[in-house]
């Protein structure tokens, strides 16, 4: 999509009604070019409600072999994992004075629409990215326990674990003790391990590189070895983020669908602009952006995390 033109020849007259589209044509346009890294991570659902509620069924036992001519045994399906989400409203705007068309500042105009977008896509990014930040405290799933937890709790009393037993800096050895842990460790309510493979190695920046070294390399990483790499064959793919704050910690994840990793959308981003009416005292405009969402996290499975040694 090309820029959209902000040119004074073209809006002479930025206080008509007729000149918003070209703000709603730039503010997307700059939204566009965000890069975003949360709709890799997390599943996007929609609701016209002011709350979400999700509710899951735990597992069915497994089969048990049936003697001839005997009946089936039938089982009572439990509730799993419940929660309520109330999406929260974001918003920002700013206002625009009438000296500011008439000296020609166009482009201090077109910058702000520009830096309000910008503001808006880095609000999500970080709020998606706290989701990690918080997950060994204050972040947590249905059962009340943290996203990243050495004990989550199933409805019959089991437990599972998602966190690495004593917390480790990312290296060839703890990466692969934690896909041993993603092969293992998640397991339902009636003790069925669940098949749920790790996409996507999720770390900060300073860990970019080399988190690229460790699942890219064809020769065994961090030794003089030269053996093949294994974990190259497991197709890791590294994604990084300015936002994750703690340098050492790190994350495994599976492909979103098979996470409760979840951005609950009540309204997307929109913008509204008000005419020189409404700035009467003023003489400016003013000019708003806001969405409603809230991004949390149902379950733990296909989530694997440590905060680093």
């Amino acid at each position: 999509m090309s820029a959209p033109l902000f040119v004074r020849g073209n809006y002479s007259d930025l206080f008509s009604s007729s000149q918003l589209p070209v703000l709603e044509a730039l503010f997307r346009w700059e939204l566009s070019q965000y890069d975003s890294k949360r709709e890799m991570l997390f599943n996007v659902r929609k609701t016209d409600r002011d709350i979400y509620q999700t509710s899951e069924l735990a597992d069915l036992p497994m089969f048990s072999s049936i003697p001839e001519g005997t009946d089936y045994t039938y089982s009572t399906v439990r509730q799993g994992a419940s929660k309520t989400i109330v999406p929260v409203k974001y918003g920002l705007g700013f206002t625009i004075s009438e000296e500011a068309v008439d000296d020609g500042k166009f482009d201090h105009i077109a910058d702000m629409v520009k830096k309000l977008a910008k503001s808006a896509r880095e609000t999500q990014e970080i709020q998606a990215m706290n989701i990690f930040n918080n997950a060994f405290g204050s972040q947590t799933t249905a059962d009340g326990l943290s996203l990243c937890n050495t004990a989550h709790t199933l409805p019959s009393g089991g437990t599972f674990r998602n966190r690495a037993s004593s917390d480790v800096d990312l290296s060839e050895t703890a990466l692969q003790s934690a896909m041993t842990d993603f092969e293992t460790q998640f397991v339902g309510d009636t003790g069925i391990i669940y098949s749920i493979k790790p996409k996507v190695l999720l770390v900060a920046p300073a860990n970019k590189r080399y988190a690229q070294e460790l699942v890219g390399s064809d020769k065994k990483p961090d030794s003089s070895d030269n053996n093949l790499n294994a974990l190259k064959s497991d197709g890791l793919v590294v994604v990084s983020s300015p936002h994750i704050t703690d340098t050492d910690a790190w994350f495994l994840l599976a492909e979103k669908s098979q996470t409760g990793l979840d951005i609950i959308s009540r309204k997307g981003v929109m913008t509204k602009a008000a005419g020189p009416d409404s700035g009467f005292d003023n003489d400016s405009i003013k000019y708003k952006s806001s969405y409603r969402e809230k991004i949390d996290t149902i379950h733990a499975y296909g989530v694997w995390g440590t905060s680093g040694g």
